[in-house]
């Protein structure tokens, strides 16, 4: 039997959590302005969180706990996980190349498993990522009772879900305006600057 209060606590921390800028968003961010199927990427970026959340609630996340030394060299490999997709962005945003991903009848397939390997890479080899949806959103759903995790779990798991639609059919609505050679440098360096920013923040508190 599921808990309201609980599950919109799950809700509430998920949005928080997921409502930011990562890698894996702007990967399914760009795929969706290149017209990648939305349920496709909506499934990726929901199922990849749905899993990381639950093996936190598990357990992992007191593993997680448990080793300071392996956060911290995750938090470290995210860092400079960020500061790569930040320099590829700028690099992406000088030469204007942004829009040569955009999927054609030639190459189609070969151009749809790459991205498609991108995607879960970025989605379950990001340490952020599992830190995030482990560490923080599974921490906090392991020290539940055990009656009220699984509510907790959908709420957070909801809040991955309405995020990722939200952001999949809002690139598709916009990819109308996206064109140009300038709009794909401003997007990319948009990209760059915000991962920049959130290399940053994870080095700020690492020292």
């Amino acid at each position: 039997m599921f808990d309201l209060p609980t599950l919109m606590k799950g809700l509430a921390l998920g949005l928080g959590i997921f409502i930011c800028p990562g890698p894996k968003d702007v990967l399914i961010l760009r795929q969706a302005l290149l017209g990648r199927p939305s349920l496709e990427l909506i499934a990726i970026g929901c199922i990849s969180d749905a899993l990381l959340i639950w093996l936190g609630i598990a357990g992992l996340s007191a593993a997680f706990d448990a080793a300071p030394g392996l956060q911290s060299a995750a938090l470290w490999f995210g860092f400079c996980l960020l500061v790569g997709h930040s320099f590829l962005a700028a690099l992406s945003a000088i030469r204007g190349d942004g829009n040569k991903g955009v999927l054609s009848d030639q190459g189609q397939g070969e151009a749809a498993m790459k991205s498609f390997v991108a995607l879960l890479s970025v989605s379950f080899l990001n340490p952020v990522a599992w830190l995030d949806a482990v560490l923080i959103v599974g921490s906090v759903g392991a020290a539940l009772p055990t009656n009220a995790q699984a509510s907790f779990g959908l709420g957070a798991v909801a809040a991955s879900f309405g995020w990722f639609t939200a952001l999949v059919l809002g690139a598709q609505g916009a990819a109308r305006w996206m064109t140009s050679p300038r709009a794909w440098r401003l997007l990319d360096a948009f990209v760059a600057i915000a991962m920049l920013g959130l290399a940053l923040n994870v080095a700020w508190g690492l020292i």
